[in-house]
């Protein structure tokens, strides 16, 4: 089993073995162009040297091969010029590389007139599986023909039974220590590919991951400063909003309004939860209906009570919005019997105005609307009471 583990690519997508497929053919590719400029250039010195002997066999081999690796090369200019199916480039590419072993062969051949020797294509097969990547289907297409090609034709050019009996065992042995080369160095081609692919995948992954973790704290930030029950910012959000709309550089003149539903507890003792939380939720909607000042905040600020933030605004604005508001929850007509004040459900309103430079200073305006807003209550409720400070300084 651990034989065979060392030739076995691990199991993955049919994609992902596609991909493969044609980064094997783009790795060969560059490979063979290489490969065949390389041959240019030996086989033009050979011719060289060959030459001043005559033409023979051998010039018309090295002819042969030189020939080859200029068309080669011809044909991957003209392809890199057009986009070319995958499968023809394959095609050439492996029969680029079954011409050399055949030319190797032959050189071989013919070397055992002469000198005896099978280095021609004990070169040629290494180069091929040490430079040529293919898996084991592709290396037997154009190693095995030529390999039986070979081992047929020596007896026929080599007549000394010793030296083609070592001829057949060196080879035999060479060609197979080749053929695990070429195949543990394509595995481990593969295996690497497959690895960057899917770290690559993880990575996409885990960004994904990160981004939606970013958008769901987003949200839990967001849920975290609204308020569950009437859907608007809650005292965290309206701090938040404070802190956002102050300057260090400058200071600016803050009115805060503080609202309070009238006798809410007894419209909740008589009328239920239920409906109490129905009756927030329909002050809420109506504040945000009346209130229409573009650097305006509000919240719920607990209970029955409600804050509005207004940022540089005159003081009769403010009066025109504190008495809108109090007219549109009134104008809602939810019956509440139980009133002291009218026979429907009503506000009472506390305004407090002064400079503000710093966020910390909003407990100081929230005590002094408060105040402002008590005294709406003693004053008979379902009315406003506005404090201001016209100076900058406050404590």
């Amino acid at each position: 089993m651990g034989i065979l583990h060392a030739f076995t690519l691990p199991s993955v997508p049919k994609e992902n073995k596609q991909k493969l497929k044609e980064v094997v053919l783009e790795e060969n590719w560059k490979r063979t162009k290489l490969f065949a400029i390389i041959i240019l250039i030996f086989e033009a010195i050979l011719i060289v040297r060959q030459l001043p002997g005559g033409i023979d066999l051998y010039v018309g081999l090295y002819l042969g091969l030189f020939s080859a690796a200029a068309i080669y090369l011809l044909c991957i200019y003209i392809m890199g010029k057009k986009k070319i199916p995958t499968g023809y480039r394959m095609f050439m590419v492996h029969f680029f590389v079954f011409l050399f072993l055949a030319w190797g062969t032959m050189v071989t051949l013919l070397d055992q007139l002469h000198y005896g020797h099978v280095m021609a294509f004990v070169v040629n097969y290494m180069c091929v599986s040490t430079l040529f990547l293919a898996n084991g289907k592709h290396y037997l297409l154009f190693a095995l023909p030529n390999v039986i090609f070979l081992y047929v034709g020596l007896p026929f050019y080599q007549q000394s039974a010793s030296m083609l009996s070592g001829h057949y065992t060196n080879l035999t042995v060479f060609i197979f220590f080749s053929w695990l080369a070429s195949q543990l160095l394509y595995k481990g081609f593969a295996v690497n590919f497959y690895n960057k692919l899917l770290l690559t995948e993880m990575n996409g992954e885990l960004e994904a991951q990160i981004a939606q973790n970013e958008v769901m704290n987003e949200q839990l930030k967001k849920q975290a400063m609204l308020d569950e029950l009437t859907g608007v910012p809650n005292r965290r959000g309206f701090q938040d909003y404070i802190n956002s709309a102050i300057t260090a550089e400058s200071k600016r003149r803050l009115s805060l309004l503080l609202l309070d539903v009238d006798a809410f507890k007894s419209y909740n003792d008589h009328y239920g939860h239920l409906r109490g939380d129905e009756v927030l939720r329909l002050v809420a909607q109506s504040i945000y209906q009346t209130t229409m000042i573009p650097t305006a905040g509000w919240a719920r600020y607990g209970g029955e009570e409600f804050v509005l933030a207004v940022f540089d605004q005159p003081s009769e604005k403010l009066d025109e919005l504190a008495e809108a508001i109090r007219l549109a929850v009134q104008e809602l007509r939810i019956d509440h019997a139980f009133s002291p004040v009218a026979d429907r459900v009503t506000v009472s309103i506390g305004i407090y105005s002064a400079a503000i430079s710093d966020g910390m200073q909003l407990s100081y305006f929230i005590g002094q609307a408060d105040e402002a807003l008590y005294e709406a209550k003693r004053s008979g409720r379902n009315t406003v009471i506005k404090r201001e400070e016209l100076s900058e300084s406050f404590a």
